[in-house]
Parts: structure tokens; sequence; C-alpha cells
């Protein structure tokens, strides 16, 4: 039996997807941890494998985010990609590596299985000390750079694009530097100096192996793709039993298209960033609009004549039947509505939303606002182009359709007992 830890973030975009795919190897022979804070223990447990909680400051409550990184309350969206890279993923970085060390040792750990945002995995893979192999998952919109595409608006290889492309990456990543350097001292501090320093594609190229969690066609060809990277297709969660169909699907009119509309599980502090823009924009238009509003008190929602808010959507009884997803780019949710064959409006300035809304525009799926501020006019200007323009739909059911040919669990199954065979560990 071989002895498997995942270690997650823990935040609902980054723990969902890596459940599935716990449950799945532990229900196949493995013994599997699950690392994270104690809020995800009891969902966890459910899933057969065992709990193992994140230490000290790694170990919080993402509902609170704004008391445990104040800034984030009164940050301007393109302000907030910094501060989550310094304090919601930097300041971890010790207490995540206390706790991967000790469960390491004390459960003799054969495989240790992260994602992209768990930088405490970087003393491990820096280190050069005997460790398990690593695999690391993308379950947000890959933030690497190539010179084959600018991260703002995608593929040029003309030779004037690739100019532009070098430059706009090298901006990209400029932008960041604070952060490259914010994250560098706390590995410098550990003992872990970092050759040639952090940067965003740091996380990508040092896992032995790493797996993007989405649909090949949605990502930009690449000219210096890296050896260790693997397109998996979305790994989606799986209903354990039947979805009752809430009382207020029951009202919907079949004869006008739906709308689905949210604004994520961490960027919701303020509904004014995209849910009460899109309610006002579409509230005279012959649409039946259902909002998703998480955690967060839907009070703070105005209230349109054509609109629905809960704060939980069951997605799989729901997308089937939406027209078009207005999301603020959150890489999961986009990838359910690509399963689904739904075109996609996306607008959203903070974390990875922007490379999100790129890639949409760039697929064809749908429309990426560019500036990530959404208006009633914006909004409601990109949903009546799709309703009007069956293309959108078609491209995203194209990739849907892709989407439909993969096993995501299955490809991932067979590279994880690949890579126990190569590291001689057992599996039963």
């Amino acid at each position: 039996m071989s002895k498997i830890l995942f270690a997650v973030t823990p935040t609902v975009g980054h723990v969902n997807p890596m459940l599935p795919l716990g449950k799945h190897l532990a229900e196949n022979g493995h013994e599997v941890f699950f690392q994270t804070s104690d809020l995800f223990a009891s969902k966890v447990e459910a899933t057969g494998m065992r709990f193992v909680p994140l230490l000290g400051n790694a170990n919080y409550d993402y509902h609170k985010l704004g008391e445990l990184i104040p800034e984030l309350r009164t940050a301007q969206p393109a302000d907030q990609t910094l501060i989550y890279l310094k304090h919601l993923f930097g300041d971890r970085i010790p207490d995540q590596y206390r706790g991967l060390e000790q469960t390491i040792a004390e459960k003799e750990i054969d495989l240790v299985i992260t994602e992209v945002l768990f930088l405490g995995i970087l003393p491990l893979l820096i280190g050069g000390s005997p460790r398990p192999p690593v695999i690391s998952f993308g379950v947000t919109a890959p933030l690497w750079t190539d010179p084959a595409f600018s991260i703002f608006s995608g593929p040029d290889t003309t030779p004037e694009g690739r100019i532009r492309n070098i430059a706009d990456n090298n901006q990209f990543l400029a932008a960041r530097a604070s952060g490259h350097r914010y994250v560098d001292g706390i590995l410098d501090r550990l003992g872990f100096p970092l050759p040639g320093g952090y940067s965003l594609n740091t996380q990508y190229r040092l896992p032995d192996t790493f797996i993007q969690l989405g649909a090949e066609a949605f990502e930009y060809p690449m000219e210096d793709r890296p050896a260790n990277l693997v397109f998996s297709g979305p790994l989606l969660p799986k209903a354990t039993a039947p979805t009752k169909t809430p009382e207020w699907m029951n009202r919907l009119d079949p004869s006008l298209p739906l709308v689905l509309v949210t604004q994520g599980t961490l960027a919701n502090f303020d509904f004014d960033q995209l849910v009460n823009p899109t309610l006002t924009g579409l509230a005279n238009e012959p649409v039946q609009v259902v909002v998703t509003a998480g955690d967060s008190k839907s009070g703070k929602i105005i209230s349109t004549r054509n609109a629905i808010v809960e704060s939980y959507i069951p997605y799989e009884l729901v997308l089937p039947r939406t027209s078009v997803f207005v999301t603020n780019g959150g890489y999961n949710g986009v990838q359910q509505a690509l399963t689904y064959g739904v075109p996609i409006v996306s607008c959203g300035a903070s974390e990875d939303k922007p490379r999100v809304a790129a890639r949409v525009s760039w697929s064809g799926v749908g429309i990426g606002i560019k500036d990530g501020v959404a208006t009633p006019q914006k909004i409601r200007g990109a949903v009546r182009e799709i309703l009007d323009h069956p293309r959108y739909a078609e491209r995203a059911g194209s990739i849907g359709a892709e989407i439909a040919k993969v096993d995501a669990l299955q490809t991932i199954s067979r590279i994880v007992n690949e890579t126990l065979a190569r590291t001689g560990a057992t599996y039963a």
C-alpha cells in the first residue's frame, strides 16, 4: 500500500478539485492523507481519506480573509493579486513546510500531491535532500509565460508579435516583482535560497510532474513547453448522491434564456464588482438571471424582477439549462461551464482572473472584458452579443465535446502509479 499526502491551500477553489482525486486514489488501494485546514476536515473524512491539519498560520478559515488580511477589504481588485501572493500564499510558507516535513516523516509518505499555490512545497523541492516525488496540479489559470504568446492578449508568432509577447510578459512579471522578492525573502530566511530567484514560472517547472486541470484547447500553444507539463482535462466534483432540485428551479420559464452569475468564493467582499452591475444591466432584458452569492450576505445584492439569488447553486443542475455564464473568472467555474458547452462572459481584475478572461476571448467561447471593470452597459452588451451570435455557444460546445473525450481521473491515476513504480513504492 502506497502512502500519498495531499497538501492543499484551504480555499474551496483549491480543495474541491483535489477531493475527487484523493477519493479515487483511496478507493484504489492507496493510503491517502489530506493536509489542509480544520474547516475542511469533515469534507475530507467523508471521502475516505485521513485528514491532517495544517500547522500554525497555514490553518486558517478562508471565510475570514478580511480579518486575516485587512488590506483585502479596501484594496482595488488589481492590487489584490500582490496582497494574495505576499500574505495569503507567501506568509504561509514556513508553517506549510513545517507541517509537510512532519507529516512526511511521521507517515513515511511515498508521494506528495499538491497544487500550484501551496508555496510551502518550495523548500521541499529546493532543498536537495532525499524526498518523495512531487506532483503539482494547476487549479487556477496558468500564469506561466512563453515567447509564443502575450500573457495579456494571447498567441502571436509573427516577428513583431514575438517582440510584443516578450515585452508584455516582462511587464507582467515586473509588476509582480515585489511579490517575488517577498517570497524570496521568506525562502532565504528558511535557508532555502532559490537559484535565479522566485517568479510565477517557478511553481510550474520545479515539481517532478505538473498537471494542469483544464482543457488543452482552452490554453495557448507554447514554444518552450516544460517537459514535466501534462494537461488532464478538468477534474470536477462528483455528486455523492442525487442532488435534489431546488424549489426555485421549478419557477424558471423554459422559453427565456437563463444567465448564471457568480463572483466566486474569495473576491466577494463587494458585489458591486460584478453581480450588481450584471443585475442592473439585465434588469429589463428578456432573460432570467440566477445569482450564486457564495457564503457572503446576499443582502448586499440588489433586487430585480427577473433575478433569483441563492447562496448555493447546484451547477450540475443549472448549467445544462444555462445560456450564458457570467463570472469574475474563477478557473474551475469556467472549466465546469465549458464541460456543459456554456458560453462565457468573464470579467475580473484580481488573482488569475484577467488571464481567464483573455483565454475566454482567444478561444472563442465567449467575451472577456479586458479591463476587468464591470458596468451594466458592458455586461448587457456582452450577454446580448453571445445570445445573438451562436458561434460562441458552438465553440464552447466544441471544447465541451473535447473534455468529454478525456478521463481526467484515469490520466492522473496512470501518472501516479507510474511515478510510484519508478520510485519503488508499492501499490496494493
